[in-house]
């Protein structure tokens, strides 16, 4: 397993889009993926009301967590989604 902490850039933060975008990518990863927030709550990352029930705000900092056999590039994927301004 890899983990990266990673903050939330799209001003909507972790919603809608951007989680859609997040659970899309996760999904065809085939990987195992769980995002964790400040409080300790984990969601899996292949579940958009899982992502949605965190309610990821803006600068908010998450952990990802990826286990699989190419574990890294997905998670470098992953952190890309979550810390980009562009997923609005």
């Amino acid at each position: 397993m890899v983990k990266a902490t990673v903050t939330v850039a799209s001003e909507v933060g972790l919603h809608a889009r951007p989680a859609a975008d997040f659970v899309r990518a996760a999904t065809l990863s085939n990987h195992q993926v769980f995002l964790v927030n400040r409080l300790g709550k984990r969601a899996s990352g292949v579940s958009i009301l899982a992502i949605l029930g965190l309610g990821a705000k803006q600068g908010e900092e998450l952990v990802i967590e990826v286990t699989g056999p190419d574990e890294v590039t997905v998670l470098e994927t992953l952190s890309h989604v979550v810390s980009s301004p562009l997923s609005q």
